[in-house]
């Protein structure tokens, strides 16, 4: 895939996910290692570092607790010098914190959005975009006026 992805110049998304979530492992660490080893595969195959994104998987093959982990040191991806996309929506870690089916998961998916463009998050995926811009444009207007 990534000879192709470089022969068409073609952006590409470096997500991280695992075949099962493993509550033992140091799963930053695990992040971090298979974002340098993804990049290794797309030097090689000659896709430019300016066509990668990279995304630590929030929500697969974690555990509810890896995922907010993940999230809460998302300036440990922030290393590689790429933009980061988080994409926290509506996940189940969510309603390990606080109990809820997905469509009532919006405060929490605002939350972690929030966090993750205040740690440097160049781009969230989301499902409720009215709510996550108005929650990040009142976010930058508080900000801007300190």
């Amino acid at each position: 895939m990534a000879p192709l992805a470089a022969r068409r110049n073609t952006p590409v998304i470096v997500m991280h996910n695992r075949e099962a979530a493993d509550p033992t492992i140091d799963i930053v660490a695990d992040v971090n290692a298979f974002f340098a080893r993804s990049l290794a595969i797309a030097a090689r195959a000659g896709i430019p570092r300016d066509n990668i994104v990279l995304d630590p998987g929030i929500g697969f093959g974690k555990t509810p607790e890896q995922s907010i982990i993940c999230l809460a040191k998302q300036e440990e991806f922030m290393r590689f010098g790429l933009p980061l996309l988080v994409g926290a929506s509506r996940k189940r870690f969510i309603a390990s914190v606080t109990p809820a089916p997905p469509a009532e998961r919006i405060g929490g998916s605002l939350a972690s959005h929030l966090i993750a463009v205040e740690k440097g998050a160049a781009i969230v995926r989301v499902h409720d975009v009215k709510e996550t811009v108005q929650a990040l444009r009142i976010a930058a207007a508080i900000e801007a006026a300190r």
